[in-house]
């Protein structure tokens, strides 16, 4: 379809006799600087159209304007080219409508249109706009950071008790040197570490005085210690928490305000330190191999008796301490493709320690290939204790003792 040309001046057109029979031509006259074009479909009619409320006159003609039917079908199909292309015409665009546009003739020459948002196809039936899809809403700010979390449960069950990876499975170096060493790294956790001087009401500082430092330290490591397993918008829990005096097994439930729901809360002593399996370590038993942290008292499974001979027997106890990032475990690979990944002061079924244990070395019917160690993530380490003379179980088929002896 070709341009809409609607001028924006008015033009009056008047008609000059002819004799019967022969062609009529008309004059117009032209409003000066206006244009004048016509569309395609609007070829036989030549009489421009104005929707003024009168008409100019023009010679003798004493009536009132007259519009012959050709001339009405003309001025619509004009009506039509103008709301479709777009000519001189004011079209209002309000917010978009879910019902078909509607067009009306307004008087002096306005036209008025109410559009939807698409494509107008000539001859079709615009279709009803698509809603933009509402943006999903962004969770609502606010909670407590990770660390505030975990000083929640110290708040309400005492400072927890958990293996030190600075003493066990073996000392490295004084605690105090440390502390200074591990500060920056620390201070790089600006959440943790903000939450850390709040709660032991140190005030931030350049520096630090040594007795800051060390307990800046030990909070650090204990806050690392306590495992939060995401679940159901909030955390779970479990700990020992309180005083080797006096501490109690909790298991239970933090949500993001802090709020906390106690599930079981028993007294207990101290976690034996190390308590060295890592987790997903199999155990043998009469059923098959289970993950050493699904065991419970009372389970049976598979270990030896005074003679050396294979017995199954209830456990008599389980284990599990937290243990911070830092933590690291002897990965022991044999000749034979068996590998545990244990704490290096792990007993062996012979006497020994695993961190001991050096390429070379026979252990439980292999060769040692590699005794490394490595990181550990797995935030807890686990142990069992059989019943029977030797406490001796298998764990990824390799044999060995329990710490919990």
């Amino acid at each position: 379809m070709a341009p809409s040309g609607l001028s924006s001046g008015r033009r009056v057109c008047c008609a000059r006799a002819h004799p019967a029979g022969t062609r009529r031509s008309r004059r117009c006259s032209k409003q000066a600087g206006s244009i004048t074009r016509s569309f395609r479909s609007a070829k036989r009619c030549m009489r421009p159209v104005t929707f003024a409320a009168a008409v100019p006159r023009c010679g003798n003609r004493t009536g009132g304007p007259t519009v012959p039917k050709h001339m009405r079908v003309c001025a619509l199909l004009l009506l039509i080219a103008t709301v479709a292309c777009g000519g001189a015409a004011t079209l209002s665009s309000p917010e978009p409508s879910a019902t078909a546009g509607t067009a009306t003739i307004a008087p002096a020459g306005t036209v008025t249109a109410t559009a939807i948002t698409g494509t107008i196809v000539p001859g079709t039936l615009p279709p009803n706009p698509t809603p933009a899809p509402s943006p999903t809403p962004s969770p609502a700010p606010g909670g407590l950071t990770q660390a505030q979390l975990r000083y929640r449960l110290v708040d309400q069950f005492g400072r927890l008790l958990f293996c030190d990876p600075d003493y066990y499975p073996v000392a490295r170096a004084d605690e105090g040197a440390l502390a200074h060493e591990r500060l920056p790294d620390i201070q790089k956790d600006a959440p943790t570490f903000s939450a850390i001087l709040s709660h032991l009401r140190i005030t931030p500082a350049a520096s630090y005085t040594n007795d800051q430092e060390l307990a800046i330290y030990r909070d650090w490591k204990m806050l690392n210690a306590i495992h939060l397993d995401p679940v159901n918008g909030g955390f779970h829990f479990l700990g020992v928490f309180g005083t080797p005096q006096q501490a109690n097994r909790v298991d239970g439930t933090i949500d993001q305000r802090g709020i906390v729901s106690v599930a079981s809360r028993t007294p207990s002593g101290q976690p034996p330190c190390p308590i060295c399996l890592a987790r997903g370590t199999r155990i043998a038993t009469p059923s098959g191999d289970v993950a050493v942290e699904n065991l419970k008292i009372g389970d049976l499974i598979w270990t030896t008796d005074g003679t050396g001979s294979r017995v199954s027997l209830p456990l008599v106890e389980v284990g599990s301490t937290p243990v911070p990032p830092a933590h690291r475990v002897v990965h022991l690979l044999l000749s034979d493709g068996r590998t545990v990944n244990v704490s290096p002061g792990h007993p062996t079924a012979d006497g020994r320690k695993v961190g001991e244990l050096v390429a070379g070395d026979r252990y439980d019917g292999g060769i040692v290939l590699g005794a490394e160690l490595t990181p550990y993530t797995g935030g807890a380490t686990f142990d069992v204790l059989p019943a029977g003379a030797t406490g001796f179980y298998w764990a990824n088929s390799v044999l060995l003792g329990s710490t919990l002896r």
